[in-house]
Parts: C-alpha cells; sequence; structure tokens
C-alpha cells in the first residue's frame, strides 16, 4: 500500500441491531485493519440484546472506536446517524454480521486514492456464518489482483448486472450494486443525501442518486468483504406488501432518474417486476390499494420506453430471473 504522505481517515459505519452473536467478530475484523486510519461508527439501533453493551466494551479498549445509542428506527435510520457522527474523508460500510479481509480497506483508498476516483469497490464472498471466519481467514494473505478505473457509473449500474453477459463480455469489474458495503465513498458524496427512513430498499432508493454525482470508480477483483448468508436475515423473512411496495418504489427512483440521463434502466426495470410479487402478498382492502397504486406507477414508467429499449430491458429481465433462481436455490439457503 502506497498511500503516503497524507493518510485519509476512513469512517466504518455499522447499523448494529440484536446482533450478539455475531458482532464480536464483525467489530474485530474492522479493527484487524492493516490499514490503522479508521474512526469505527457503530450505531446501536435500540438493541434488547447483550449487542449494546458489546459495542461499549469496544469503544473502551479503542478510542477509534465511536458508539451511537439511539432508540430502534430501521437499517435506514442507524445508517443516516452514522453518517451524521462521521468525520473521517472518506465513508464505507459493513453489516453487523458480516466481516472484512484485514486488507480490505487499505486496498479500497489505495485504488480510489491512485485513479482520483469518487468511489472504490471489491469483489466479496457469499459465505455460510457457520464457515465464515475460516474462509476469511484462509484467504487473509492473498495478493492484490487487478484494477480499474471508469467513467459514467450509473450506466454500468443499471446495464452491467447479468452474471452470464459480464462474465462472457469480461465485464465483471464493471459490475458493483447498490449494497453499500464492499464500497469506498468520498464523504462529500453524501452531502445532501440520506436514506429513506422506515422503509425497506433504502440503498436501491438512494443508488442513482449517489452514482450519478460520481465521475470515476475505481473497481478490483480482490474478494474482500464476506457477506454471511443467514436464513433469519430480513431479506430472507419479509414477504409483505409494504416490503415489495419499497422495493418498487425504489426501483422506480432509479428508473426516472436514470431516464434523465438518458441510460436505459435495465437494472431498474427488472426491480420494477417485483409488483408481481407484491400482487401475491395482498392479504388486506389496505394491501390492495398499495398494490393497485403501484401498478398504475410501474405501467406508466414502462410506457415511457421505447419498443426496442423494451425489448431489451425485457431480454435481460429473463436472463436475470433465471439467474435469481439458481441464486435462491444456493448461495441464499447457506448457513
Amino acid at each position: 500500500m502506497t498511500v503516503q504522505p497524507s493518510m485519509p481517515t476512513v469512517s466504518i459505519i455499522v447499523p448494529v441491531h440484536n446482533s450478539e452473536r455475531y458482532l464480536g467478530a464483525c467489530v474485530a475484523s474492522i479493527l484487524e485493519q492493516e490499514y490503522r486510519h479508521l474512526e469505527v461508527i457503530l450505531v446501536d439501533d435500540g438493541s434488547t440484546d447483550d449487542s449494546g453493551r458489546i459495542c461499549d466494551r469496544f469503544a473502551a479498549e479503542d478510542d477509534r472506536v465511536v458508539v451511537v445509542h439511539r432508540e430502534n428506527g430501521g437499517i435506514a435510520a442507524a445508517q443516516n446517524s452514522g453518517l451524521d457522527a462521521a468525520t473521517g474523508d472518506l465513508i464505507t460500510f459493513c453489516d453487523n454480521d458480516d466481516l472484512m479481509s484485514p486488507r480490505m480497506i487499505g486496498r479500497l483508498v489505495e485504488i480510489l486514492e491512485e485513479a482520483g476516483a469518487d468511489m472504490s469497490c471489491c469483489r466479496w464472498y457469499n459465505v455460510g456464518a457457520s464457515v465464515a471466519a475460516s474462509v476469511r481467514d484462509a484467504h487473509a494473505g492473498e495478493q492484490p489482483g487487478r484494477h480499474i478505473s471508469f467513467d459514467q457509473p450509473g450506466r454500468y449500474y443499471q446495464g452491467v448486472f447479468s452474471i452470464l453477459l459480464r462474465q462472457l463480455t469480461r465485464r465483471e469489474l464493471y459490475y458493483f450494486s447498490e449494497a453499500n458495503w464492499g464500497k469506498l465513498y468520498r464523504r462529500a458524496l453524501f452531502d445532501g443525501i440520506r436514506f429513506p427512513e422506515g422503509r425497506y430498499a433504502q440503498d436501491v432508493a438512494v443508488a442513482m442518486d449517489l452514482y450519478r454525482r460520481m465521475d470515476r470508480v475505481a473497481s478490483c477483483e480482490d474478494r474482500l468483504y464476506y457477506w454471511l448468508q443467514r436464513t433469519d436475515s430480513v431479506s430472507h423473512n419479509l414477504r409483505s406488501t409494504r416490503y415489495y411496495h419499497d422495493i418498487v418504489r425504489a426501483h422506480g427512483r432509479c428508473f426516472e432518474l436514470a431516464r434523465e440521463d438518458g441510460i436505459l434502466p435495465a437494472r431498474a426495470y427488472f426491480g420494477l417486476h417485483a409488483v408481481r410479487f407484491e400482487k401475491r402478498s395482498v392479504r388486506s382492502p389496505e394491501d390492495r390499494e398499495m398494490y393497485e397504486e403501484d401498478r398504475r406507477y410501474v405501467t406508466g414508467l414502462l410506457s415511457t420506453l421505447s419498443p426496442w429499449q423494451r425489448l431489451r430491458c425485457a431480454a435481460l429481465h429473463g436472463l436475470r430471473f433465471l439467474e435469481v433462481q439458481v441464486y435462491n436455490r444456493t448461495i441464499h439457503r447457506r448457513t
């Protein structure tokens, strides 16, 4: 790592809620970073287990740790509290049950500064919670891999998301999702942007707002983040009408912003089809009204596409749909 002489401080925001089983390993993996210029912000979002006390213990042992205790408001509110408390030059996020490679922050700082980029990102491992620590240890000493930088991140975000196509066209490093982990942002990107509170898919809701602010992104092939798959996680279990409504509206915003920028909103097109699942989730008159409003909203958005644009989006949708089915039956079921 060659980020001398001025080493930027990285604020790592960790929303914490009832994660006593995994939190210790998560925070330990952050504090073990080879890059030492850190501010670790643990936002205890009204935990009712021992998570809050675990946070306080880390703060007592390491002066780089800052703890924010707040009433439970959900992950978006916790992320926003972390952003409000952050003083670092750079920002990243970590889920309270995931792990970081000890090389992660240093590598992301290095490629971001080298490229003069607004954001840098890495690859990740999907691992079951029971084997995450051993997998991380097995890969801790790997050497840095290839990295690239590119502009127009909003265009790549919307267009490069099919696993098969990006492998066939060798564009894996142009792929990045809306997930906030595994990425390093310049702090100014969040000026005036906060996650919508009380909603699911809060990361999708601000994705295009962030990416359209960026001039350049640096991306490396190093797999430095360990995304734990748990059958009791929110994404495994929540299937209410409100859940799908938030997904539809979040992708709808991405669709609208992509259209404003002259970008084919292929990824957003895929996300809007959550309205089909929303229909199946209807259980009450209120659910029915919400679904009907979303159905009209989606129909209106899709009507703005030309026949050729719609065909291209539909083809990518079909391919990605098949990939998601495979993912849900394999990786998403890991324990």
